[in-house]
């Protein structure tokens, strides 16, 4: 199923780019994330947020005025500040936004990531994550100039991201973050 949903989301952005192919504007992302593992499992003294990094490319295809998709794909380094509970993600948010004018807008839509990184030092029964990560994502944007542009964003975790195969009794996770970035349109 995870992969079908992958599978779909990439399809989507494929159709979408080449029907307006000539309108799309193009850019880069760089900022970063306040991550936490939201879990009843994780002890308390586990529990600290992660300050890690978001950079990644987008295409911005306009639907009309005020309406947009925009498909990106990025990298983000979140769980939480033990070396343990921290894991590294290729995502693909595919943000539908409103501009209110020229200089702001929201911003909403779904996220799937793909693991490329976790503490791997298991001697010790350190936590395994699931290889993928479903999230929702909500945000504010400004357009600083003609090219720079600034991002708020929070993102609510709706997978388990907690490979609990291994643990007795189970164990439940979900990532949350808040993200600031800021970018250049081309």
């Amino acid at each position: 199923m995870k992969k079908t949903v992958l599978f779909t989301v990439i399809l989507l952005m494929f159709v979408i780019l080449k029907s307006q192919a000539q309108e799309i504007t193009y850019g880069v992302r760089l900022g970063a994330n306040l991550s936490s593992i939201s879990s009843d499992d994780i002890p308390e003294n586990l529990k600290d947020s992660r300050f890690g990094i978001v950079a990644g490319f987008l295409a911005e295809v306009p639907i009309n005025q005020k309406w947009s998709i925009q498909p990106e794909f990025q990298y983000s380094s979140l769980g939480n500040d033990d070396e343990s509970l921290r894991v590294d993600y290729l995502q693909l948010p595919i943000m539908l936004k409103y501009n209110f004018s020229k200089l702001f807008n929201v911003h909403v839509g779904p996220q799937v990531g793909l693991k490329i990184w976790e503490w791997e030092d298991n001697s010790t029964g350190e936590t395994n994550f699931n290889t993928f990560n479903l999230s929702a994502v909500a945000g504010i944007g400004v357009r600083l100039t003609e090219n720079f542009f600034a991002d708020l964003r929070y993102g609510f975790g709706v997978s388990n991201i907690i490979d609990d195969e291994n643990i007795p009794g189970g164990a439940k996770g979900s990532n949350r973050n808040i993200q600031l970035s800021f970018g250049y349109k081309l």
